[in-house]
């Protein structure tokens, strides 16, 4: 099944489910020059499918982290590289009821370090004070925010913005996205498969759940 319908098929189903139970999400961490930042953008996702991992029968799975895992990285020499991956383990003698469990050995078996070369995207990290919150996904608003652009694993650019600038942004940056063969395949999709959100809900989950790849332009 293409990205895209995966990713719309579990959209809807939280959407029917009902809009108020949807959850914000738990974030991967990202380590910029010793400092350990939120990440709202998960480069591992598409390495995952590749490699076709499935998680076991155990793990843990929460409406705050549908993934059902969390990943650690870190940007080290202009590169972005995966430190650690681990997921929770049903355990009924923590109090929590879970462990989490590293799996980078099970992905990676025998690496010291793995350069992220399988991602081009835009790592989106908000470092400042929240100014909005949003109980769904990564929808909270901050005063500032980091954008990461990454191609094949190099970091091309670094920018630093405060909420209004990275508004501004993604304004100009979804407007460009907008003319493109993509947007176009995507909002086609979303009008076919879900006709009854209309042409701004077709364009507010396009704005939303495509930022990562528009912004890395």
């Amino acid at each position: 099944m293409p990205v895209f319908a995966r990713v719309l098929m579990l959209c809807l189903a939280m959407a029917i489910a009902s809009a108020a139970k949807a959850t914000a999400q738990a974030s991967d961490w990202l380590i910029v020059e010793g400092k350990k930042f939120a990440l709202n953008t998960n480069p591992l996702d598409t390495e995952l499918r590749k490699k076709q991992w499935e998680r076991p029968e155990n793990a843990v799975i929460s409406s705050g982290n549908w993934r059902g895992y969390i990943a650690t990285w870190e940007i080290k020499g202009g590169e972005l590289f995966l430190k650690d991956v681990t997921i929770a383990i049903r355990d009924p003698k923590n109090d929590r009821g879970y462990t989490r469990k590293s799996i980078t050995q099970e992905l990676y078996p025998g690496a010291t370090q793995v350069r992220a070369d399988w991602y081009t995207g835009a790592l989106i990290v908000p470092d400042g004070k929240m100014t909005r919150y949003v109980h769904m996904g990564y929808g909270s608003s901050f005063d500032h925010y980091q954008v990461v652009r990454v191609r094949a694993g190099k970091v091309v650019e670094h920018l630093s913005m405060t909420g209004a600038e990275f508004d501004a942004y993604k304004e100009t940056k979804f407007a460009a996205f907008r003319k493109t063969d993509a947007y176009a395949k995507a909002y086609d999709d979303f009008r076919k498969e879900a006709p009854e959100l209309g042409e701004a809900g077709a364009e507010d989950f396009i704005k939303s759940y495509f930022a990562e790849t528009y912004l890395s332009q």
